[in-house]
Protein backbone atom coordinates (compact mmCIF):
# COMPACT_ATOMS: atom_id res chain seq x y z
CA UNK A 1 0.00 0.00 0.00
CA UNK A 2 1.09 3.78 -0.66
CA UNK A 3 0.07 6.67 1.03
CA UNK A 4 1.69 9.58 -0.93
CA UNK A 5 5.14 9.69 -0.50
CA UNK A 6 5.12 6.19 2.34
CA UNK A 7 5.06 2.99 1.32
CA UNK A 8 3.98 0.03 3.69
CA UNK A 9 5.71 -2.81 1.65
CA UNK A 10 9.00 -1.01 2.69
CA UNK A 11 10.49 -0.89 5.91
CA UNK A 12 10.03 2.85 8.47
CA UNK A 13 7.22 4.54 9.97
CA UNK A 14 4.98 7.13 8.36
CA UNK A 15 4.49 10.52 10.68
CA UNK A 16 1.21 12.20 10.79
CA UNK A 17 1.28 15.59 12.22
CA UNK A 18 -2.15 16.53 13.66
CA UNK A 19 -2.99 19.93 12.91
CA UNK A 20 -6.41 20.43 14.21
CA UNK A 21 -7.45 23.33 15.50
CA UNK A 22 -3.69 24.04 16.27
CA UNK A 23 -4.14 27.38 13.93
CA UNK A 24 -5.73 29.69 16.38
CA UNK A 25 -8.08 30.66 13.24
CA UNK A 26 -5.61 32.09 11.22
CA UNK A 27 -4.74 30.82 7.64
CA UNK A 28 -0.85 31.62 8.34
CA UNK A 29 -0.22 29.69 11.71
CA UNK A 30 -1.74 26.86 9.77
CA UNK A 31 0.69 27.46 6.66
CA UNK A 32 3.72 28.07 9.32
CA UNK A 33 2.53 25.10 11.08
CA UNK A 34 2.69 23.02 8.03
CA UNK A 35 6.03 23.97 7.14
CA UNK A 36 7.29 23.68 10.86
CA UNK A 37 5.55 19.74 10.96
CA UNK A 38 7.85 18.82 7.95
CA UNK A 39 11.05 20.31 9.29
CA UNK A 40 10.08 18.50 12.77
CA UNK A 41 10.29 15.48 10.85
CA UNK A 42 6.58 14.92 9.57
CA UNK A 43 5.57 13.05 6.53
CA UNK A 44 2.13 14.39 6.41
CA UNK A 45 0.18 17.23 7.76
CA UNK A 46 -3.41 16.07 8.95
CA UNK A 47 -6.54 18.44 8.88
CA UNK A 48 -10.04 18.02 10.03
CA UNK A 49 -13.01 18.78 7.57
CA UNK A 50 -16.15 19.70 9.16
CA UNK A 51 -18.44 22.44 10.54
CA UNK A 52 -19.66 22.60 13.96
CA UNK A 53 -23.29 22.16 11.83
CA UNK A 54 -22.13 18.57 10.05
CA UNK A 55 -21.11 17.24 13.55
CA UNK A 56 -23.65 18.19 15.83
CA UNK A 57 -26.45 19.95 16.51
CA UNK A 58 -27.02 23.78 18.25
CA UNK A 59 -28.57 22.67 21.72
CA UNK A 60 -27.59 23.51 25.19
CA UNK A 61 -29.82 20.15 26.64
CA UNK A 62 -27.42 18.00 29.23
CA UNK A 63 -27.19 15.48 26.71
CA UNK A 64 -24.98 18.07 23.95
CA UNK A 65 -23.00 19.13 26.93
CA UNK A 66 -19.35 17.73 27.62
CA UNK A 67 -18.69 16.25 30.84
CA UNK A 68 -16.26 13.47 31.76
CA UNK A 69 -13.39 15.23 33.00
CA UNK A 70 -12.12 16.37 30.00
CA UNK A 71 -10.30 19.67 29.06
CA UNK A 72 -13.64 20.80 27.50
CA UNK A 73 -15.80 20.16 30.28
CA UNK A 74 -18.79 22.88 30.87
CA UNK A 75 -19.03 23.38 26.65
CA UNK A 76 -21.11 22.71 24.48
CA UNK A 77 -20.31 20.17 21.40
CA UNK A 78 -21.26 22.73 19.02
CA UNK A 79 -19.83 25.61 21.16
CA UNK A 80 -16.24 23.74 20.57
CA UNK A 81 -16.61 22.60 17.15
CA UNK A 82 -17.60 26.10 16.38
CA UNK A 83 -14.16 27.06 18.47
CA UNK A 84 -12.07 23.92 16.27
CA UNK A 85 -12.69 23.53 13.09
CA UNK A 86 -10.98 24.84 10.09
CA UNK A 87 -12.62 26.75 7.43
CA UNK A 88 -13.11 25.23 4.19
CA UNK A 89 -11.99 28.21 2.19
CA UNK A 90 -8.66 27.57 3.59
CA UNK A 91 -8.05 24.03 2.17
CA UNK A 92 -7.31 24.83 -0.65
CA UNK A 93 -4.44 27.13 -0.19
CA UNK A 94 -3.16 24.44 2.70
CA UNK A 95 -3.18 21.53 -0.03
CA UNK A 96 -1.58 23.70 -2.32
CA UNK A 97 0.94 25.13 0.12
CA UNK A 98 1.89 21.61 1.33
CA UNK A 99 2.34 19.97 -2.47
CA UNK A 100 4.41 22.93 -3.39
CA UNK A 101 6.81 22.05 -0.13
CA UNK A 102 6.17 18.61 -0.60
CA UNK A 103 5.06 16.96 2.66
CA UNK A 104 1.86 14.70 2.42
CA UNK A 105 -1.66 16.59 3.17
CA UNK A 106 -4.78 14.99 4.05
CA UNK A 107 -8.08 14.76 6.07
CA UNK A 108 -10.55 13.63 8.51
CA UNK A 109 -14.08 13.99 6.57
CA UNK A 110 -16.99 13.79 9.19
CA UNK A 111 -19.69 13.22 6.62
CA UNK A 112 -19.94 12.81 3.09
CA UNK A 113 -19.87 16.34 2.13
CA UNK A 114 -16.73 16.63 3.44
CA UNK A 115 -15.41 13.55 1.52
CA UNK A 116 -16.90 14.80 -2.00
CA UNK A 117 -15.13 18.62 -1.23
CA UNK A 118 -11.77 16.58 -0.30
CA UNK A 119 -11.84 14.88 -3.72
CA UNK A 120 -11.29 17.39 -5.39
CA UNK A 121 -7.61 18.09 -3.54
CA UNK A 122 -6.87 14.58 -4.67
CA UNK A 123 -5.72 13.83 -0.76
CA UNK A 124 -3.97 10.41 -0.38
CA UNK A 125 -5.89 9.15 1.95
CA UNK A 126 -8.57 9.32 4.21
CA UNK A 127 -8.60 9.32 8.17
CA UNK A 128 -11.90 8.11 9.99
CA UNK A 129 -11.69 9.92 13.17
CA UNK A 130 -11.95 7.41 16.86
CA UNK A 131 -15.57 9.17 17.14
CA UNK A 132 -16.82 8.18 13.70
CA UNK A 133 -16.10 4.78 13.58
CA UNK A 134 -19.23 3.40 13.88
CA UNK A 135 -20.56 6.00 11.39
CA UNK A 136 -20.63 3.50 8.68
CA UNK A 137 -22.31 5.14 5.84
CA UNK A 138 -19.50 7.51 6.04
CA UNK A 139 -16.69 4.68 6.16
CA UNK A 140 -18.34 3.03 2.94
CA UNK A 141 -18.28 6.46 1.17
CA UNK A 142 -15.06 6.86 1.72
CA UNK A 143 -13.75 3.85 1.29
CA UNK A 144 -15.55 3.95 -2.25
CA UNK A 145 -13.42 6.36 -3.39
CA UNK A 146 -10.08 3.85 -3.72
CA UNK A 147 -7.70 5.90 -1.77
CA UNK A 148 -5.82 4.84 1.25
CA UNK A 149 -8.51 4.57 4.83
CA UNK A 150 -6.49 4.96 7.99
CA UNK A 151 -8.75 4.48 10.69
CA UNK A 152 -8.61 4.86 14.24
CA UNK A 153 -9.76 2.49 16.43
CA UNK A 154 -10.66 4.53 19.95
CA UNK A 155 -13.98 3.82 20.93
CA UNK A 156 -15.07 1.35 19.34
CA UNK A 157 -15.76 -2.34 20.18
CA UNK A 158 -14.59 -5.71 18.28
CA UNK A 159 -17.15 -5.83 16.29
CA UNK A 160 -17.05 -2.38 15.37
CA UNK A 161 -13.58 -2.59 14.01
CA UNK A 162 -14.28 -5.79 12.15
CA UNK A 163 -17.48 -3.94 10.23
CA UNK A 164 -15.53 -1.32 9.35
CA UNK A 165 -12.53 -3.09 8.14
CA UNK A 166 -15.46 -5.52 6.02
CA UNK A 167 -17.17 -2.43 4.90
CA UNK A 168 -13.72 -1.53 3.28
CA UNK A 169 -13.44 -4.52 1.72
CA UNK A 170 -16.71 -4.72 0.53
CA UNK A 171 -16.33 -1.58 -1.17
CA UNK A 172 -13.15 -3.26 -2.74
CA UNK A 173 -10.53 -1.26 -0.88
CA UNK A 174 -7.83 -3.17 1.16
CA UNK A 175 -5.70 -0.61 1.71
CA UNK A 176 -6.94 -0.05 5.30
CA UNK A 177 -4.89 0.84 8.61
CA UNK A 178 -6.13 0.47 11.43
CA UNK A 179 -4.52 2.74 14.34
CA UNK A 180 -4.57 2.31 18.27
CA UNK A 181 -6.12 4.93 19.98
CA UNK A 182 -7.02 5.96 23.29
CA UNK A 183 -9.70 8.82 23.09
CA UNK A 184 -9.21 10.40 26.45
CA UNK A 185 -7.62 13.92 26.09
CA UNK A 186 -5.25 13.70 27.14
CA UNK A 187 -4.98 9.70 27.65
CA UNK A 188 -3.50 8.06 30.57
CA UNK A 189 -0.54 6.05 30.31
CA UNK A 190 -1.76 2.87 31.30
CA UNK A 191 -4.64 3.17 29.43
CA UNK A 192 -2.21 2.87 26.20
CA UNK A 193 -2.20 -0.63 25.53
CA UNK A 194 0.23 -0.74 23.21
CA UNK A 195 0.14 -4.86 22.73
CA UNK A 196 -3.13 -4.20 20.69
CA UNK A 197 -1.04 -2.82 18.04
CA UNK A 198 0.52 -6.15 16.47
CA UNK A 199 -2.59 -7.65 17.66
CA UNK A 200 -4.45 -5.18 15.26
CA UNK A 201 -2.24 -6.63 11.84
CA UNK A 202 -2.44 -9.89 12.67
CA UNK A 203 -6.41 -10.26 13.55
CA UNK A 204 -7.69 -7.91 11.08
CA UNK A 205 -4.95 -8.58 8.11
CA UNK A 206 -4.12 -5.24 7.66
CA UNK A 207 -1.11 -2.33 8.46
CA UNK A 208 -1.30 -1.06 12.21
CA UNK A 209 -0.18 2.19 14.02
CA UNK A 210 -0.95 4.21 16.64
CA UNK A 211 -2.96 7.67 17.22
CA UNK A 212 -1.15 9.55 20.70
CA UNK A 213 -2.99 11.66 23.08
CA UNK A 214 -0.81 10.94 25.91
CA UNK A 215 1.77 13.77 26.92
CA UNK A 216 5.07 13.56 25.72
CA UNK A 217 7.20 11.42 23.12
CA UNK A 218 7.61 7.95 24.99
CA UNK A 219 4.19 6.11 23.96
CA UNK A 220 5.02 6.33 20.52
CA UNK A 221 8.04 5.38 20.50
CA UNK A 222 7.20 2.40 22.43
CA UNK A 223 4.32 1.80 20.12
CA UNK A 224 7.02 2.04 16.76
CA UNK A 225 9.40 -0.85 18.87
CA UNK A 226 5.88 -2.63 18.71
CA UNK A 227 4.98 -3.08 15.28
CA UNK A 228 3.43 0.64 14.54
CA UNK A 229 3.77 1.23 11.36
CA UNK A 230 1.90 4.93 11.21
CA UNK A 231 2.18 7.39 14.01
CA UNK A 232 0.26 10.12 14.72
CA UNK A 233 0.42 12.66 16.86
CA UNK A 234 -1.20 16.49 17.53
CA UNK A 235 1.17 19.00 16.89
CA UNK A 236 1.40 22.69 17.61
CA UNK A 237 4.01 26.04 16.78
CA UNK A 238 3.68 26.80 20.30
CA UNK A 239 1.02 26.15 23.35
CA UNK A 240 1.04 29.68 24.15
CA UNK A 241 -1.57 30.09 21.02
CA UNK A 242 -4.00 28.03 23.13
CA UNK A 243 -6.81 26.31 21.51
CA UNK A 244 -8.65 22.95 22.70
CA UNK A 245 -5.74 20.92 21.37
CA UNK A 246 -3.19 22.69 23.06
CA UNK A 247 -2.50 21.01 25.67
CA UNK A 248 -2.00 17.24 24.79
CA UNK A 249 -0.04 18.35 21.45
CA UNK A 250 3.70 18.38 20.79
CA UNK A 251 5.21 21.82 20.39
CA UNK A 252 8.17 21.69 17.11
CA UNK A 253 11.40 20.86 19.82
CA UNK A 254 9.37 18.44 21.24
CA UNK A 255 7.40 16.99 17.57
CA UNK A 256 11.24 16.71 16.28
CA UNK A 257 12.44 15.07 19.17
CA UNK A 258 9.79 12.48 18.80
CA UNK A 259 10.45 12.07 15.29
CA UNK A 260 14.10 11.84 15.49
CA UNK A 261 13.55 8.73 18.60
CA UNK A 262 11.19 6.86 16.10
CA UNK A 263 14.13 6.81 13.19
CA UNK A 264 15.98 5.72 16.08
CA UNK A 265 13.94 2.97 17.06
CA UNK A 266 13.48 2.43 13.19
CA UNK A 267 17.39 1.78 13.26
CA UNK A 268 17.56 -0.44 16.45
CA UNK A 269 14.87 -2.62 15.21
CA UNK A 270 16.54 -3.44 11.77
CA UNK A 271 16.11 -6.84 10.75
CA UNK A 272 16.33 -10.57 12.00
CA UNK A 273 19.86 -11.65 11.83
CA UNK A 274 22.13 -13.87 12.39
CA UNK A 275 24.38 -13.78 9.72
CA UNK A 276 28.35 -13.31 10.74
CA UNK A 277 28.92 -9.96 9.31
CA UNK A 278 32.43 -8.56 9.27
CA UNK A 279 32.17 -6.60 12.40
CA UNK A 280 31.14 -9.76 14.20
CA UNK A 281 33.88 -11.18 13.23
CA UNK A 282 36.05 -9.25 13.65
CA UNK A 283 34.59 -8.60 17.22
CA UNK A 284 35.29 -12.38 17.98
CA UNK A 285 38.67 -11.96 18.46
CA UNK A 286 37.50 -10.96 22.29
CA UNK A 287 35.76 -14.12 23.02
CA UNK A 288 36.83 -16.86 24.15
CA UNK A 289 39.33 -19.80 23.39
CA UNK A 290 41.43 -22.74 24.21
CA UNK A 291 44.95 -21.53 25.07
CA UNK A 292 48.39 -23.27 26.63
CA UNK A 293 48.30 -21.84 30.09
CA UNK A 294 51.29 -23.68 31.03
CA UNK A 295 54.41 -24.85 29.05
CA UNK A 296 54.04 -28.01 27.80
CA UNK A 297 56.50 -30.46 26.77
CA UNK A 298 56.23 -32.96 23.73
CA UNK A 299 54.27 -35.81 24.74
CA UNK A 300 53.08 -34.57 28.02
CA UNK A 301 49.01 -35.14 28.72
CA UNK A 302 47.03 -31.85 28.02
CA UNK A 303 45.00 -31.11 31.09
CA UNK A 304 42.71 -28.61 33.29
CA UNK A 305 45.40 -27.13 34.37
CA UNK A 306 47.81 -26.47 31.04
CA UNK A 307 44.98 -25.35 28.81
CA UNK A 308 42.22 -22.85 29.39
CA UNK A 309 39.07 -21.18 27.86
CA UNK A 310 40.83 -17.69 28.07
CA UNK A 311 40.38 -14.31 25.80
CA UNK A 312 41.35 -13.43 23.30
CA UNK A 313 39.55 -15.78 20.62
CA UNK A 314 42.40 -17.15 17.76
CA UNK A 315 42.59 -20.48 19.72
CA UNK A 316 40.24 -23.58 19.33
CA UNK A 317 36.64 -23.03 20.13
CA UNK A 318 35.72 -23.51 24.38
CA UNK A 319 33.62 -26.63 22.96
CA UNK A 320 36.40 -28.63 22.49
CA UNK A 321 38.26 -28.65 25.55
CA UNK A 322 36.72 -31.98 27.19
CA UNK A 323 37.89 -34.02 23.51
CA UNK A 324 41.17 -32.59 24.39
CA UNK A 325 42.03 -33.20 27.85
CA UNK A 326 44.06 -36.15 27.91
CA UNK A 327 45.64 -36.40 24.81
CA UNK A 328 49.05 -36.03 24.39
CA UNK A 329 51.33 -32.62 22.64
CA UNK A 330 52.58 -33.51 19.66
CA UNK A 331 55.05 -30.48 20.60
CA UNK A 332 56.92 -28.52 22.71
CA UNK A 333 54.38 -25.80 23.15
CA UNK A 334 54.74 -22.39 24.90
CA UNK A 335 52.54 -20.95 27.70
CA UNK A 336 50.05 -17.90 25.61
CA UNK A 337 49.95 -20.22 22.36
CA UNK A 338 46.82 -20.15 20.64
CA UNK A 339 45.72 -23.92 20.61
CA UNK A 340 45.32 -25.92 16.76
CA UNK A 341 44.46 -29.47 16.11
CA UNK A 342 48.14 -29.91 14.77
CA UNK A 343 49.56 -29.36 18.03
CA UNK A 344 47.11 -32.33 19.46
CA UNK A 345 47.86 -35.96 18.79
CA UNK A 346 45.76 -37.73 16.61
CA UNK A 347 43.68 -34.61 15.49
CA UNK A 348 45.42 -33.86 12.40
Amino acid sequence: MKIGNFDTEKPGTYIIAELSANHGGRIEVAKESIAAAQEAGADAVKLQTYTADTLTLDCRKEDFVIRGGTLWDGKTLYELYKEAYTPWEWHEELFAYANKIGIDIFSSPFDKSAVDFLESFDPPAYKIASFEITDYGLIRYAASKGRPMIISTGIATLQEIQDAVDICREEGNNDIVLLKCTSAYPAPLEEANLRTIPNLAETFGVVAGFSDHTLGITTPVAAVALGARVIEKHFILDRELGGPDAGFSLDIEEFAQMAQAVRDTEKLLGKVDYSMTAKRRESRRFSRSLYVAEAVKKGELFTEKNIRSVRPGFGLHPKHLLDIIGKKAVTDIEKGTALRWEMIEGKH
